[in-house]
């Protein structure tokens, strides 16, 4: 895989957001899913923005350059949550925008320097001459890049990166599926992107409720296979049962493997589901898909 990335990838498919302001810590713990006393300028936080019903609005990949806090957040849904998160910043000391002066582009084998890899040995980001590095272990080493030197033409396409979000299994949550899944709907739990100790946040008690008492009944999972086309954000899937195909599923994410129609399609289903179960893109008999 690192002979296909020996230059940077584009994440124009993403949005950098700052909080600033004095109260801008206080702010996010109040927000955020995972416990904001964990970040610092070599600690990442991954986290989740919910509703007051527990529902993400987003995910976050948060990150802190001197006083001041930046998240990554998929443009798609860049609007709606920063509206969403700027209704309790009222009487907070905080301003949140979107960023103007930053770029980001990500880098996968080939493409990062030596030296960078090596100071994130022990760390997950560092910013060094005003350019931020942050380090993301899954499938394998990626660094993004927050810089503020304008970005090349020549870069690998926006698909490239989505296709190893949906390798690592982090939840791609864009506009047509915001406000409808829980945390743990995503697993999210399992990337230690929720603090169960923190304090309260706007949606605590349904993701609470979610882990401890049994509500939330789906998991994320990766399916593979063939397909002429690829299904759309936040439609259903087929499952085949005897008799026939059934309705099932939410798709958060796809992407093509290769020119011969391979696809990769992130969907959120009902635990306990058959791994040998056939799927299909909805009415499509040219498309099939296991785990």
């Amino acid at each position: 895989m690192s002979n296909i990335f020996s230059k940077p990838t584009s994440l124009a498919d993403w949005q950098l957001v700052k909080v600033s302001g004095k109260d801008n810590r206080v702010f996010l713990q109040g927000q955020i899913t995972n416990d904001i006393n964990r970040l610092s300028e070599q600690a990442t936080l991954y986290a989740a923005h919910c509703d007051n019903k527990g529902r993400m609005w987003s995910t976050l990949l948060l990150f802190q350059r001197g006083d001041d806090i930046y998240y990554i957040v998929r443009k798609s849904v860049v609007k709606k949550q920063i509206a969403e998160l700027a209704k309790y910043a009222v009487f907070s000391k905080v301003t949140i925008e979107p960023v103007q002066d930053l770029n980001i582009i990500g880098l996968v084998g080939n493409a990062i320097p030596s030296t960078i890899a090596s100071k994130l040995s022990n760390i997950s980001c560092f910013t060094e001459n005003n350019i931020t590095y942050i380090k993301l272990p899954l499938p394998q080493m990626r660094v993004i890049m927050v810089t503020p030197e304008p970005i090349q033409d020549d870069l690998l396409p926006c698909d490239e990166w989505l296709k190893l979000d949906l390798q690592a299994g982090y939840p791609i949550i864009d506009d047509n599926n915001m406000a409808t899944l829980l945390p743990q709907a995503c697993n999210l739990q399992s990337y230690d992107a929720i603090s169960f100790e923190k304090g309260c946040y706007c949606g605590q008690e349904m993701v609470a409720r979610a882990q401890f008492r049994g509500a939330n009944t789906r998991g994320m999972y990766v399916i593979k296979g063939t397909s002429d086309v690829l299904p759309e954000i936040g439609s259903t899937l087929e499952y085949k049962l005897a008799g026939g195909w059934r309705e099932g599923g939410i798709v958060l994410a796809a992407a093509k493997l290769d020119e011969k129609d391979g696809v990769c399609v992130q969907v959120v289903l009902n635990n306990g589901i058959d791994l040998n179960t056939p799927f299909r893109v909805y009415g499509n008999d040219n498309s099939r898909m296991t785990f």
